[in-house]
C-alpha cells in the first residue's frame, strides 16, 4: 500500500507479474489484474507504474476520470513522462507507436529493433514527448501492465471505445496492416517491457534478449479476412 503523506496514498502498489501485463481488451484498465470494465478510477498500481493518459477525450469520461489521468497532475510519474516511438513495416508502410512513461519506451525500443528488425524500415527509432494528435484512445490495439503501456496503429479507428456499452463489438484491423510485424511487436512488449522488483519501487526486471523466445498472445482486436 502507498504510503500516507504520498501521492494516492492508501491505494495498494506492486504485485503484478510478467504472466500478467496482457490486457484483455482495447478499454483503459485492461491489464489490471482481477478488474474487467472500463477506467481506472480509485485503482491501485499491481506494476508500480501509473496508466497512460490521453487528456480530456470529449464523449469518452472513463479515459480521464481519475486523478493519476489528468494533466493538472504535476509530479513526475514512475519512469519519467509520457513518451512515444514509432516502428514503421518495410512490407506495407504500417507504422506502429508505442507509449508509456520515458524510461520503459527507451527500454522497448532497444528489444523491438533487436527483435522486429526484418521487419522494419528503420532501426534507429527515438523516444519522444507524447503527443495526443499522434496517439489516440481508437488507435490503441494493445494495453500492457495495467495500461500502463499501449501499442497503437496509425489509421486505425475503433470507435467502440467511445460507446456507451463497455462491450461494444472491437473495429477489426484494416487488411493493409502488417500482421507479422504487429505479431512481433505484441510478444516482445509482453516479454521485455520493464518490470519492478517490490511492491513501492525498487530495479526494474529486464529481459535478456538473447533468450527472447516468439509467443503469439490474442490482442484485443479482431482482424478483418485477408
Amino acid at each position: 500500500t502507498i504510503p500516507a503523506g504520498s501521492l494516492f496514498a492508501g491505494r495498494p502498489s506492486g504485485g503484478g507479474q510478467r504472466s500478467g501485463v496482457y490486457g484483455s481488451s482495447c478499454n483503459l484498465r485492461s491489464g489490471y489484474p482481477g478488474y474487467y470494465g472500463r477506467g481506472v478510477g480509485g485503482l491501485g498500481f499491481p506494476f508500480f507504474f501509473w496508466p497512460i493518459t490521453f487528456g480530456a477525450v470529449g464523449g469518452a469520461a472513463y479515459l480521464y476520470n481519475d486523478e493519476v489521468l489528468r494533466p493538472s497532475i504535476k509530479h513526475q510519474p514512475p519512469g519519467g513522462p509520457q513518451s512515444m516511438a514509432a516502428f514503421q513495416s518495410n512490407s506495407t508502410q504500417t507504422i506502429f507507436r508505442i507509449t508509456s512513461d520515458n524510461d520503459t519506451v527507451v527500454d522497448l525500443i532497444d528489444v523491438i529493433q533487436h527483435n522486429c528488425s526484418s521487419h522494419l524500415t528503420s532501426t534507429s527509432a527515438t523516444a519522444a514527448p507524447f503527443d495526443i494528435n499522434t496517439i489516440k484512445p481508437e488507435q490503441i490495439v494493445q494495453y500492457y501492465r495495467a495500461s500502463s503501456a499501449a501499442l497503437s496503429i496509425d489509421g486505425y479507428n475503433n470507435t467502440a471505445v467511445f460507446s456507451s456499452d463497455a462491450n461494444a463489438t472491437v473495429t477489426p484491423l484494416p487488411s493493409s496492416v502488417d500482421t507479422t510485424l504487429l505479431d512481433c511487436l505484441n510478444s516482445t512488449i509482453g516479454q521485455a517491457i520493464p518490470l519492478v522488483d517490490g511492491a513501492w519501487g525498487g530495479p526494474h526486471e529486464r529481459m535478456n534478449m538473447g533468450t527472447f523466445v516468439v509467443g503469439w498472445i490474442l490482442l484485443c482486436w479482431v482482424r478483418s479476412m485477408l
